[in-house]
């Protein structure tokens, strides 16, 4: 006999027995039979987890297969060899030392909206790579604070390779201002309407500060690493979020 059943059979019995002859031993005082049908059987609560909407709790259990996904494809940070970096979530600074003393070299950009196929999609086969290339600002700054600014973006894919074009970034805009750059009262050129051969002296000049294709093609892939751990990081949050 299982010891359950052999419980319920002990107690069966008790029951039986005369009002005023059985007696029932709790926390080992005697109680008379008649008190038993007062007493209230308490059972244990099991905790269970609550969400605020079956929504949330269909977005948590999707959420735990997605991250574990995510985190299985997660690349290392490559190294940018002679860039000191500064992140602040999507916003990221790089900096090194100018061309001369006293310089600087500044390159600000955002990864936020920034992900597209490495190369062009022709529908068949597998997917192409997706690469984080967002704009970047390049900022060279002297002593004095006086600083010449490009603004500058990846070239698709496409357009590489086109007229004997073998740049990886175009530059996008140019200007120059004191200080910090506030405002937009600061003259600014496009670099689509600069003149040929100052256009090519300004990626010289860039290029000689360590801003090249090279630079660009490790520049692009650590900001694909670095965006997609801020995209696990939003969706460990939108988890513990869904959880609350």
């Amino acid at each position: 006999m299982s010891r359950s059943r052999l419980a319920c059979g002990v107690v069966s019995k008790m029951f039986n027995k005369s009002p005023l002859t059985a007696n029932l031993t709790v926390a080992g005082r005697c109680l008379p039979a008649t008190a038993v049908s007062t007493m209230k059987i308490q059972t244990p609560m099991i905790a269970s987890r609550s969400f605020a909407t079956k929504g949330d709790s269909e977005i948590v259990k999707f959420l735990a297969e997605e991250i574990a996904t995510e985190r299985s494809n997660q690349k290392s940070m490559p190294n940018l060899a002679g860039w000191t970096s500064k992140l602040d979530g999507a916003e990221v600074t790089l900096s090194r030392a100018g061309a001369c003393a006293g310089e600087n070299v500044v390159v600000t950009l955002n990864v936020n909206h920034t992900v597209d196929s490495a190369e062009p999609d022709d529908g068949q086969g597998e997917a192409p790579e997706m690469l984080s290339r967002p704009n970047f600002e390049v900022d060279i700054v002297k002593s004095s604070g006086k600083t010449l600014s490009f603004t500058c973006s990846y070239l698709h894919p496409d357009e590489q390779g086109e007229e004997g074009n073998e740049d990886v970034f175009a530059i996008d805009e140019v200007t120059m201002f004191d200080g910090d750059k506030t405002g937009d009262h600061n003259y600014a050129v496009a670099g689509d309407i600069l003149d040929g051969y100052l256009y090519d002296l300004f990626m010289s000049m860039l290029e000689e500060r360590g801003v090249d294709n090279n630079f660009a093609d490790k520049l692009a892939d650590w900001c694909t690493a670095h965006e997609h751990g801020q995209y696990i990081n939003l969706l460990q949050e939108i988890e513990k979020f869904a959880k609350m």
